[in-house]
């Protein structure tokens, strides 16, 4: 009987440890994405708010951070963002691939700090700066007043800062010109860290692309200018510029050009111009805020319009399209260039002197400005060097397409 009753006791034991695990057991948590178009979509982006995370997960242990796994408990390439830069992680942003209609039901967990996997890195930020080509370093911010050019002794590599992804690269001229210029791109490794140091000349093709785009005094691949009455007003930065990075990581990259006190007739108007680089997109967003703007402004955006090329707008979905096409490349070959707009934010779209302005060949578009809410635009370029689709209009028109479109139908989040 006792033996009886120690093995009774064992039994009882263990259901009830069985009961007590069970009891504990954490169910996993699911979060589905949803394509409702009839397209597939390679490298989309979609981006969780902390929120949103927090309402789903339970919480989130100490040293731990969230992660998507697949059905094979793969950890999903990610990144989390603090966009605030208060130390704290705001948006937790993918980019996933999807069929035609597809639903792709992901896993929400958390994983410790130090077992993040090592994704490859598909975007990128650089600003180096040193007294020359020898000596350059990566700054993650950088300040200036009046022209830097005039001083011989500070060497912006590329001119300022530059971003890329695997498809296209862009550079900020660092100075009163204020102008953006496009590196296209042969290859989908990121370059730019290299670029514009030792011998390379980036204004010839070499084995990753190169410097495709002539600026000039036009807004170039997408800068900013103030419409004030019937004038044109380049944000130069001359009185106070400042770079940021906000974010560099494999999904995506966003930097911040900060101009305060920029004068507008009367007016001193602060204003920060966000650029988001995103893997796998023929170009980059931007999100333009204000502070002092008034009613008698507008926000422009251009476009180079100096060597031949045609011209198109039009109005797409939710969207409107401004863009040009030719043999317009510094390489004499296609190039395609087009600012995409909420139609929301649109007002109409024009074109600038050929001469005697301060902002010549230029086509540019009017929007919105708001001390309330930013104005969201996009500048997507395509180069027939980097694929063979935009050797033709019809390749570049089904890329701005294809753009638009996915824009208008974002992924669906339950």
């Amino acid at each position: 009987m006792k033996h009886l009753f120690i093995i009774i006791s064992v039994l009882i034991l263990i259901v009830s440890s069985c009961k007590k695990a069970e009891k504990h057991t954490i169910e996993p948590k699911y979060v589905s994405f949803k394509n409702t178009l009839d397209n597939k979509r390679i490298d989309e982006s979609v981006v969780l708010s902390r929120d949103k995370i927090l309402s789903i997960l339970d919480s989130i242990p100490e040293n731990s951070i969230p992660a998507f796994k697949d059905s094979t408990g793969k950890t999903i390439p990610f990144q989390l963002d603090d966009l605030e830069k208060d130390g704290i992680w705001d948006e937790l942003s993918l980019a996933l691939d999807f069929t035609p209609n597809q639903t792709i039901d992901l896993e929400l967990t958390t994983i410790t700090k130090e077992s993040i996997p090592s994704f490859t890195p598909r975007t990128n930020i650089r600003f180096g700066i040193g007294t020359n080509k020898t000596n350059v370093k990566e700054v993650l911010e950088q300040k200036r007043t009046g022209d830097p050019r005039a001083n011989d002794s500070i060497f912006y590599q590329m001119e300022g800062p530059a971003w890329e992804n695997d498809k296209v690269g862009f550079r900020f001229y660092f100075d009163p010109r204020n102008g953006i210029d496009i590196f296209g791109k042969t290859t989908s490794e990121l370059v730019l860290d290299r670029v514009g140091l030792g011998d390379g000349n980036y204004h010839e093709l070499d084995d990753w692309g190169m410097d495709i785009l002539k600026v000039g005094n036009s807004l170039g691949a997408g800068s900013l200018a103030i419409k004030h009455n019937d004038s044109l007003i380049r944000i130069t930065g001359k009185d106070q510029a400042e770079f940021k990075v906000i974010t560099e990581g494999p999904i995506r990259s966003i930097f911040e050009m900060i101009y305060k006190n920029s004068k507008i007739g009367e007016q001193n108007v602060d204003i920060t111009h966000r650029v988001t680089i995103w893997k796998g997109q023929w170009g980059y967003q931007s999100k333009v805020f204000f502070k002092g703007i008034t009613d008698q402004m507008k926000l422009v955006s251009g476009i180079v319009n100096l060597k031949p090329n045609e011209s198109h707008s039009k109005a797409l979905k939710n969207y409107y399209c401004l863009d040009s096409f030719g043999q317009q490349s510094e390489n004499n070959d296609s190039l395609g260039m087009a600012i995409v707009v909420p139609t929301k934010e649109f007002i109409t779209h024009d074109e600038a002197p050929k001469e005697k302005a301060d902002i010549v060949q230029t086509y540019y578009t009017v929007m919105n400005a708001s001390n309330k809410e930013p104005t969201t635009f996009y500048f997507l370029s395509g180069w027939e060097q980097s694929d063979q689709q935009f050797k033709t209009y019809n390749g570049f028109e089904k890329m701005i397409a294809d753009k638009i479109k996915r824009l208008s139908n974002p992924i669906l989040i339950q």
